[in-house]
């Protein structure tokens, strides 16, 4: 028989939040849903005791009932530390363990276990005895002594260790036993065994088992998950203009071309600022670049620059933060791709983003259109935007 004891009686004060972080919504539900549904819908898993806190008890015993988490058979309230935590939870199983059941002890904070983790560090801990799932060390291990580096150890000898870990109960009784004994304060239920000499075996975690402990990791989860931020917005925009017969001086992303023909406008006949104006008026609800630009035109002003910044002035009103900006040119020339860092280099400036969040595409349009003809050029633009938030 093999028995999961849940940890979910941590305070979660480096989250900063006054909500306890397991039921902060991630994905559509609770943090902690997704550590119990991972137990409760696994075969090789036979009951399951949630440690909670005052705080949590209720929430967590709502949620295992509106879920039908079958295999939840009890839930009780734990201690200040982990260690106690662990004790408590398994004191309440352990007459109906036999010596040789394997107790699987997870932390309610780490809400992605793998099924395949699971299912291997239960098969180690047969073989073995005891086993716990982490992650190998892939930066340089330095030790520090005051604010000195000592020491380098060898990245290979180490690792960060992750839960499920997993024993027999004799083991974990044996090793409560000696703790107690010893006052000795352990951080993890493996540092209980190491303390009695028990031989655990490590199993590599899966890349998305970690702990949420900061906002940050809270936000990692969410993109794990697919989740879209609350206020994710998404505008498209296009322009197009047909070049001049004579005239020179092409403007693209407000870098200027003197040697290229330029696109007939009232204004400079930026295309590419032009579709952005629209992509972002699109996005927070507000009308096309010919709306707001007449009045401007009216007063002799032509730089394109001008246009977009009034726009902008309304996205940062709204509080809005440009997440990632893609341009797509139509035409037969001139070409682009030649002068993509030029372009992406003056968006970056104009848009204060950096040149990684903005992407330019070309296509010739192979004479299918007036653009591909060479008569003019066409700009396609995609703008995402979040709203700026200063916490949770």
């Amino acid at each position: 028989m093999n028995h999961s004891i849940i940890l979910a009686a941590g305070s979660g004060e480096r989250m900063l939040l006054k909500k306890d972080k397991l039921l902060l919504m991630a994905g559509g539900h609770p943090i902690i849903y997704y550590s119990l549904i991972a137990y409760n819908d696994h075969p090789e898993i036979n009951s399951i005791t949630v440690v909670a806190n005052t705080k949590n008890k209720k929430e967590i015993e709502k949620i295992t009932k509106l879920y039908r988490l079958k295999k939840v058979v009890k839930i009780i309230t734990g201690e200040k530390t982990r260690q106690k935590s662990f004790i408590k939870g398994f004191d309440s199983i352990k007459k109906e363990l036999k010596e040789n059941d394997l107790v699987m002890v997870h932390n309610g904070a780490n809400p992605l276990p793998s099924f395949q983790e699971i299912s291997k560090v239960l098969a180690s801990a047969k073989v073995h005895g005891a086993s716990i799932v982490g992650h190998k060390i892939t930066s340089t291990i330095k030790e520090i002594k005051d604010k000195h580096v000592y020491k380098t150890h060898d990245r290979n000898k180490f690792f960060a260790a992750e839960t499920p870990q997993v024993a027999t109960k004799k083991s974990f009784e044996k090793a409560i036993k000696n703790a107690l004994k010893k006052n000795l304060e352990t951080t993890d239920e493996a540092m209980m065994l190491e303390s009695i000499s028990q031989k655990i075996a490590h199993v590599q975690a899966d890349e998305n088992n970690f702990k949420i402990t900061t906002q940050a990791d809270y936000f990692k989860l969410k993109a794990i998950l697919g989740e879209t931020p609350e206020d994710f917005r998404v505008g498209i925009g296009q322009d197009s203009h047909v070049f001049e017969n004579n005239k020179k001086g092409l403007v693209l992303a407000g870098v200027k071309f003197p040697k290229e023909l330029k696109l007939r406008a009232n204004s400079d006949g930026d295309v590419i600022l032009h579709a952005l104006f629209n992509a972002f008026s699109q996005a927070i609800g507000g009308m096309s670049i010919g709306f707001y630009a007449d009045d401007i035109c009216k007063k002799g002003i032509t730089n394109s620059r001008k246009y977009l910044e009034l726009i902008l002035k309304k996205v940062r009103k709204e509080k809005f933060k440009i997440n990632s900006v893609g341009i797509m040119m139509e035409g037969s020339h001139p070409r682009i791709d030649p002068v993509v860092s030029k372009l992406k280099n003056s968006l970056s400036k104009i848009l204060g983003i950096n040149v990684s969040r903005i992407g330019i595409t070309a296509t010739s349009g192979e004479n299918c259109t007036v653009f591909g003809e060479g008569l003019g050029l066409q700009c396609f633009a995609i703008v995402s935007m979040i709203k700026e938030k200063n916490e949770i």
